[in-house]
């Protein structure tokens, strides 16, 4: 039997390691700016010429003749994850597989999702400045511009999944549009 004290003891350490890990998982969110919060602007980059980037090259559209941009919904994790995390993930992935069934068909639209610890990831950590867990949507429009937006609202809606769905479709629609 476990004595009182040495089980508080344990309690106490297990608690401080999920706080750790749910602390790894929000980083991404508490290292933005106030100002970047509440301005969504869009970030642009370039890619560097002889450089591969992991955005995908543009798709052509199998009912035309013209290639149209593709838009990328990225879902960004490390391999260990807080609860928070998996619930942004699963909404997201519900709301992306049913709302644009048919951009994914057509390959309007690519639902990703990436594990930022494994060593393949480090262009998405650099190109899409990661720390943590994120969604990001990004188009690549001429294949030299690319524009991208981390959805850091995610973490605000994540009680209200039904508006976070909403927060999610109107990103997507918004990217789809250009």
């Amino acid at each position: 039997m476990i004595r009182p004290i040495v089980f508080l003891k344990m309690l106490h350490l297990v608690s401080i390691a999920f706080w750790l890990i749910c602390a790894g998982c929000q980083r991404n969110s508490a290292a933005l700016s106030a100002a970047e919060q509440n301005d969504p602007a869009v970030v642009e980059s370039r890619q560097k010429d002889g450089q591969a980037s992991p955005i995908h090259a543009e798709k052509k559209n199998q009912d035309e003749d013209t290639i149209k941009p593709t838009v990328i919904a990225y879902y960004f994790h490390p391999t260990i994850r807080c609860i928070a995390c998996i619930t942004v993930e699963s909404i997201a992935a519900e709301t992306i597989e049913e709302a644009f069934r048919e951009q994914l068909a057509d390959g309007r639209l690519v639902w990703m999702r990436i594990n930022i610890d494994e060593e393949h990831s480090e262009d998405y950590k650099k190109q899409f400045e990661l720390l943590g867990s994120s969604l990001v949507i990004a188009k690549l429009d001429d294949g030299n511009n690319m524009q991208y937006k981390k959805l850091t609202k995610v973490w605000e809606l994540l009680s209200q999944p039904q508006a976070l769905s909403e927060y999610i479709k109107n990103e997507i629609n918004e990217y789809l549009s250009r």
